[in-house]
């Protein structure tokens, strides 16, 4: 436990370095939150709405920050006329996004040598259509795969005219020849940011998902969440679709459709946005926020399954309170980071902009920060040691996030722009969590943000202490 009482915020340098260095030395080191890296499948129908195109550039440029393990399409035929594409297959549609990726693999590379290799993806992006398995194959084998890392699947929809869903059909295989125990150990290791296209597998068979995050409904404040990706994000800090993505920025860039019937829709951009990792967000915890919103339990499911999210959640950000304020506070950073990954398609390391690497009580990974702190006292925190790539200056911004915690009360942080802030625990605060995040943007062109979150669970300080 992490117990510390100020009488004044206001320290002498040397004095705050030592009150962090000794917060820091009583956290063992395995009490931070170890963001792994993610596996993830995608299944997509591209060749239907052409949103999926839109989704496709997006998640291809970050195919630095996952392990892809496949990426399968499941339309057959291009649906006319809503799809303009030339090409008469979901296939040949995300073939032709792959091969794009490989002519502008070596600027990426260059600018992140984590991104996956264009020859292993194009082995990985295979067919689903309902009389081929080469879809069922690669779910069964990269579940079965001697990795004790979870499958993020990502279904991106299956409408009319597309196939039944891989999934689907791999869990049908698997119950029909393992039976329930060797269906239930394959389904569990099986998480989920996705569409709901798997019948009796979401609704009655047996485990029910350990993890699902439905990131498209519901139908509320300003209609469909996924209807809202474009409207938040067209002009957000600035962007501008022609200007950065279409024109100049390589042939990945220029497959960026525009003939959706809402502009930049990207209705499925929010499967992966919310498992980049930035700092700020947990996939395990959907109702803390990430760049796709914050989550809470479906509540018209019946029985209620606290397994199952959607985006029901509202955020109070600049002087308002409504749901959009989930991506809306996001937006620009979110934004900014696409267009710089643009421009790692054509330019060097030394002429593009990459993120800083924030620094928080001396840890430079990307993991959640969980203290334990006494109502009454203060903690002490601190961005020393933060840096930019490009040797950009930076700026920082200390902020509590009332929505992702249980206490909703004011917290007021001095000096919030300051590397070093201390934050007043409430004495009301007993038995709730605090959420603080630290956002670090940089002043390259585009400017780019990423994070760091602290959670305090707040304990009483005449409660009995616990001996060992």
């Amino acid at each position: 436990m992490v117990q510390l009482s100020f009488s004044s915020l206001r320290w002498q340098p040397l004095m705050f370095a030592l009150i962090v260095w000794s917060l820091w030395a009583c956290i063992p080191a395995h009490s931070a939150v170890a963001l792994e890296r993610l596996r993830v499948i995608v299944e997509t129908d591209a060749g239907g709405d052409p949103d999926d195109e839109q989704s496709l550039v997006r998640f291809l440029l970050y195919a630095n920050e996952w392990d892809v393990e496949g990426i399968i399409a499941n339309r057959p035929l291009t649906l006319r006329p809503e799809n303009r594409h030339r090409l008469n297959s979901g296939l040949e549609i995300v073939r032709e996004f792959v091969d794009a990726y490989a002519e502008v693999f070596p600027r990426l590379k260059e600018n992140d040598d984590r991104f996956l290799n264009p020859k292993l993806l194009r082995s990985r992006t295979v067919p689903g259509y309902d009389d081929t398995d080469d879809g069922v194959r690669l779910v069964i084998d990269a579940v079965d795969r001697d990795d004790p890392r979870s499958i993020w699947f990502l279904n991106w929809g299956t409408n009319e005219g597309s196939g039944i869903s891989c999934l689907k059909r791999a869990l049908d295989k698997v119950l029909a020849e393992r039976g329930p125990d060797g269906y239930a150990r394959f389904k569990n290791r099986i998480l989920l940011c996705s569409d709901d296209k798997f019948g009796e597998h979401t609704t009655t068979v047996q485990p029910l998902w350990r993890h699902w995050v439905y990131p498209f409904y519901p139908n509320r404040e300003g209609g469909r969440w996924y209807h809202r990706f474009g409207p938040l994000t067209a002009k957000a800090g600035g962007f501008d679709l022609e200007r950065d993505v279409r024109t100049n920025h390589g042939p990945l860039g220029a497959l960026y459709v525009t003939n959706t019937h809402l502009p930049q829709k990207e209705g499925d951009s929010y499967t992966f946005l919310y498992l980049i990792p930035t700092g700020m967000n947990d996939p395990m915890h959907p109702e803390w926020g990430s760049w796709a919103g914050r989550f809470g339990v479906r509540e018209d499911w019946k029985p209620a399954n606290p397994n199952y999210y959607w985006a029901n959640q509202r955020d109070t950000w600049n002087q308002s309170t409504n749901r959009d304020n989930m991506l809306k506070r996001w937006a620009a950073d979110l934004q900014n980071d696409f267009r710089a990954r643009l421009d790692w398609c054509v330019n060097s390391r030394r002429e593009a902009n990459h993120p800083p690497k924030p620094v928080l009580n001396g840890d430079a990974s990307d993991k959640i920060l969980p203290l334990s702190a006494a109502a009454g006292s203060t903690i002490a925190l601190s961005a020393a040691g933060t840096s930019d790539p490009d040797h950009d200056a930076l700026t920082f911004e200390w902020t509590t996030y009332p929505e992702a915690g249980t206490y909703g009360g004011s917290i007021q942080i001095a000096d919030s722009t300051s590397t070093e802030v201390m934050i007043p625990i409430p004495d009301d605060a007993v038995g709730k969590t605090i959420h603080v995040l630290l956002t670090v943007r940089d002043q390259g062109q585009p400017p780019l943000a990423r994070y760091r979150r602290v959670v305090i669970s707040v304990n009483d300080p005449h409660a009995p202490q616990k001996r060992d």
